[in-house]
């Protein structure tokens, strides 16, 4: 069997967590590497052994050894990156959110459908036992239906400045909440409507960084995101109180850590196992989808479909800014 060449658009911090999946491998190697910064491509190939560096794209897109390539570029960047590699025939994993606008996300469903290319978005979730095992156990009603789903976070959020620009990162109700948009999607089904009230404590940067989201399904089931990156400085600085669980008309999920759910009912506590699994596991599993699909034609599990629904979520929930509103879906 052919390896399969692998190409990275971006060799930032989140290329990190995929290249790893793509060394010593029977059935896929890294290729060639690209990014705009000469030094991040040399880094990438002195820590993974890639030969071939560039930092030009549409060097990277005409190497006839390039089958498929992983998206980590800025996610205002995504769009640009996807329809050149569509046209150029090659698969595409994408990493989340999967465009800044539900227009620009069309556009790329549609290229990557008229180009006959696999196009699956970095939801790496769907690659998670713990993740799994909470949408299995509300879909069995064991706490009764319908749920709110409550995530409160707050720190200083992420590491670079560009993910507080709003027009290339968005800020945390697009780049870090759209995991969560897309796995209520997963468990619920379609959004109904977007209740928002977000705002912008930090200084000189335009993304709202505050607040909170509230999506209503037409399953009558809740999700309510109170997050910030509102606090000083970036990455590891001030952190605040966080706070995760589902609430249902029967009891509680709780998330105590390692490989247990907890569900409590009125008769007591019970303790729900699966197989635990790292971060680094997730990212693994996701790159054997990917390059399944790009063997056998398969439709990932998170395609272009999902990648435009969490965004449709996102891109309602930064419309209205700090006026609190109702938007339709």
């Amino acid at each position: 069997m052919a390896k399969l060449g692998i190409g990275f658009i971006g060799c930032g911090g989140i290329h990190s967590a995929h290249a790893p999946h793509l060394v010593d491998k029977d059935d896929a190697y890294i290729a060639c590497a690209m990014d705009v910064s000469e030094a991040a491509v040399k880094a990438h190939c002195e820590k993974y052994g890639t030969k071939n560096g560039t930092t030009d794209q549409a060097e990277l897109l005409a190497r006839d050894d390039v089958d498929a390539v992983v998206v980590c570029t800025p996610t205002g960047f995504h769009q640009q990156a996807v329809l050149a590699a569509a046209a150029a025939g090659k698969h595409i994993l994408c990493e989340k959110p999967m465009a800044m606008k539900v227009a620009d996300c069309e556009a790329m469903g549609q290229a990557c459908r008229e180009a006959g290319v696999v196009l699956q978005i970095a939801f790496v979730r769907h690659f998670c036992n713990e993740w799994l095992k909470l949408r299995e156990i509300i879909q069995a009603g064991m706490i009764g239906r319908p749920v709110v789903w409550r995530s409160v976070s707050g720190g200083s959020g992420a590491h670079t400045q560009w993910f507080f620009d709003k027009e290339i990162g968005g800020g945390p109700f697009i780049d870090g909440a759209v995991h969560s948009y897309d796995w209520a999607r997963f468990m619920f089904g379609d959004a109904k409507n977007v209740v928002t009230d977000i705002r912008r404590l930090k200084a000189n940067t335009t993304a709202w960084d505050t607040g909170t989201v509230i999506v209503n399904f037409e399953s009558g089931d809740q999700q309510l995101i109170i997050w910030s990156w509102g606090l000083p400085g970036l990455g590891y600085g001030v952190p605040a109180d966080s706070a995760h669980d589902v609430l249902g008309p029967l009891g509680s999920i709780m998330f105590p850590g390692g490989n247990q759910l907890r569900v409590n009912l009125a008769d007591g506590e019970h303790l729900v196992e699966f197989e635990a699994d790292s971060g680094n596991d997730w990212f693994g599993k996701q790159m054997a989808h990917f390059l399944d699909c790009c063997r056998t034609g398969k439709q990932p599990v998170t395609g272009a479909k999902e990648g435009l629904e969490a965004t449709r979520i996102a891109e309602a929930a930064l419309s209205v800014g700090d006026r609190p509103a109702i938007i339709e879906l």
